[in-house]
């Protein structure tokens, strides 16, 4: 399994209605209610709140479009980079997360700790935080092949059984996130199994998908979906192309970066793209440095390991399995406030 530092899944696109001079655009950032927009013509432009449906998103984008797509793309990637070179000379930056994380692990992702306790290769027993085993388990158990198998024939509810058993596996998700409805019916139920087949095998832009997915889910538990549930799926069937997000880490990790960005409180295709990019920096900064994730797991982990506080123990370091076996906060992301 290798990691591509590319993205092949292209963030959804936009037209404003009467401005075509400006070619298209993709979100840049949200906050406060204004959304930014990086545009064809190279230019960034905020759109206020009361104004967002001035912005039509291209559902057809032509070839040349889809070109533009990925060099504003590749420009939002490279902005992030460089706010991360530049972050403030007091606060964390890449160059102190790499040397914590060597100082944990000293031959870094090859480090027979790392190996042994965060892959879990060569393991006696398998453990929630291992993830050669989750990576292979999920492939398998939830392949296109018994998933369309169940829908035809209208198995729904075991199709969301077998995304709750191989979730329930990992400490990627809370527990609480992952409790069946009382009181959904078949619909949802199917709507549900519908939207995750599309999200892990469709074939229209994944943010569109992401945010069908979100929906069914937030209808099914009658609550709002969180980014742990919306997006461990795709990281553990899909580990090369998508990544678990951790509200509370993926905050600090942005601050890491020097971006003026927040993570929103709910889940959305257009901030995980962002997010999505951040890690494909921070897997590009490692393999600068000669270190080669295997996966986005690893540089889920990788945020993990190095920006989760210490605890305090009087005159002791903690071992190396230690940190590698601490998990987040579980519930961290429900109080938590809120890149969208």
């Amino acid at each position: 399994m290798t990691l591509t530092t590319d993205n092949t899944n292209l963030p959804s696109l936009f037209a404003h209605t009467t401005r075509k001079d400006w070619g298209i655009g993709v979100l840049a950032w949200e906050t406060g209610g204004k959304r930014g927009y990086l545009f064809e013509d190279g230019e960034e432009r905020t759109m206020a709140n009361g104004f967002h449906n001035l912005m039509r998103r291209v559902e057809q984008p032509s070839p040349d479009q889809k070109a533009a797509s990925i060099r504003l793309q590749r420009l939002l990637v490279a902005r992030a980079n460089a706010q991360s070179a530049s972050a403030g000379g007091s606060g964390m930056n890449f160059s102190h997360q790499l040397a914590a994380f060597r100082d944990t692990f000293p031959a870094g992702l090859l480090d027979p700790n790392w190996i042994l306790d965060v892959r879990g290769e060569g393991a006696s027993q398998p453990a929630p935080r291992h993830r050669s085993v989750l990576v292979q388990t999920a492939q398998e158990q939830l392949s296109a092949a018994v998933i369309d198998s169940l829908i035809t024939n209208q198995e729904y509810e075991q199709v969301y059984d077998l995304i709750v058993s191989v979730l329930a596996h990992t400490e990627l998700v809370p527990s609480a996130q992952l409790k069946k409805s009382k009181t959904a019916n078949r619909d949802r139920l199917r709507d549900l199994a519908n939207s995750a087949r599309e999200l892990l095998y469709g074939t229209q832009p994944y943010a569109q998908r992401f945010d069908r997915y979100v929906a069914a889910l937030s209808a099914y538990s009658g609550e709002p979906a969180r980014w742990e549930m919306a997006t461990a799926l795709s990281a553990v069937v899909h580990p090369t192309e998508h990544i678990c997000i951790h509200p509370t880490n993926f905050r600090l990790q942005l601050k890491v970066a020097g971006s003026r960005e927040t993570i929103a409180t709910r889940p959305n295709g257009a901030g995980y793209t962002r997010l999505l990019a951040v890690a494909r920096v921070i897997a590009r900064k490692l393999g600068d440095q000669n270190e080669l994730p295997r996966d986005l797991l690893d540089i889920h982990d990788f945020i993990r390991v190095t920006l989760k506080p210490t605890p305090k123990a009087a005159n002791s370091k903690p071992s190396h399995r230690a940190k590698a076996r601490s998990s987040e906060d579980d519930e961290a992301s429900n109080s938590e406030p809120t890149l969208g």
